[in-house]
């Protein structure tokens, strides 16, 4: 029932290499925006995102500037494809009551 509800937890969508880069351009602007006008509030983003900070630390120690967004960009997607396994693989009981 919860990939009716909820398609973005279907193993077609997370294993569809065009949505993949699709997600990955899309997150990569505005990573890149954020690093241009405020840092503060993208490692503020990475830090709800749950991304490791021994993660990000490396990207920031390793990459080359043209190439950070990009690889910040990854690690978010990444992230974010863990946690929808995760749910996936432990569902919550979702509250169907149109009264609720």
């Amino acid at each position: 029932m919860s990939e009716e509800l909820l398609p973005e937890y279907s193993e077609k969508f997370l294993e569809h290499q065009d949505l993949e880069l699709q997600w990955i351009e899309s997150i990569r602007q505005r990573v890149e925006e954020l690093l241009d006008k405020d840092p503060g509030l993208l490692f503020s983003h990475l830090y709800r995102l749950d991304v490791e900070e021994s993660i990000i630390t490396h990207i920031l120690k390793h990459e080359s500037p043209e190439h950070l967004s990009e690889a910040i960009s990854r690690e978010i997607l990444k992230r974010q494809k863990s946690r929808m396994i995760s749910r996936k693989n432990n569902p919550q009981n979702l509250i169907l009551d149109a009264d609720f």
